[in-house]
């Protein structure tokens, strides 16, 4: 959704800095409950339709902050995989800028922002990927680090997490 400018929200971010430094990334203990949390609530979803998802998205745009607190949550979340040494390798070959529009026009779409989503379907978007289960959980764990660190609500990150999850049938591969 462009502003009044005609300039895409998300294209004004600039390049996201890494919150941490990679290899420290790799080196901080993760919290074990956390792991488990993020995984028990990403499989769990996965297993069941988002069905009526869309009425109970209503207002979740607005939770997350509208435009700007979707823009802040996707450059916080981007910085975070672009460093975690997990997923990093994912990304070497995407254009980020782009990516950052795709996934803000998807989670404005799904949440009820108004937006549409032109992207690729989730399937095709990833063939070839050869995307794990635990690759997937990496992301939405960082997803949620990121939205912690912007003080969004637990309950609206999980009801973000509950229209991302079932995308993980479209995502992993292997």
């Amino acid at each position: 959704m462009a502003n009044s400018t005609g300039i895409h929200p998300v294209s004004r971010i600039a390049s996201p800095r890494p919150l941490r430094p990679a290899a420290s990334l790799s080196a901080a203990p993760r919290s074990a409950a956390r792991r488990v949390r993020a995984a028990a609530l990403a499989a769990s979803l996965a297993l069941f339709p988002a069905a009526g998802s869309l009425q109970a998205a209503d207002t979740l745009f607005a939770d997350l902050g509208g435009r700007d607190g979707v823009t802040r949550i996707i450059s916080t979340a981007s910085g975070i995989w672009l460093s975690d040494d997990r997923i990093k390798d994912t990304f070497a070959e995407s254009n980020i800028p782009r990516l950052h529009r795709l996934i803000y026009d998807q989670i404005c779409h799904i949440t009820g922002g108004g937006c549409d989503y032109r992207g690729q379907d989730m399937a095709k978007a990833h063939r070839g990927l050869h995307l794990r289960t635990a690759q997937f959980n990496a992301m939405a764990e960082d997803l949620q680090t990121a939205m912690d660190r912007l003080g969004v609500a637990s309950s609206t990150q999980n009801r973000l997490v509950a229209l991302l999850a079932p995308m993980h049938r479209d995502i992993v591969s292997r």
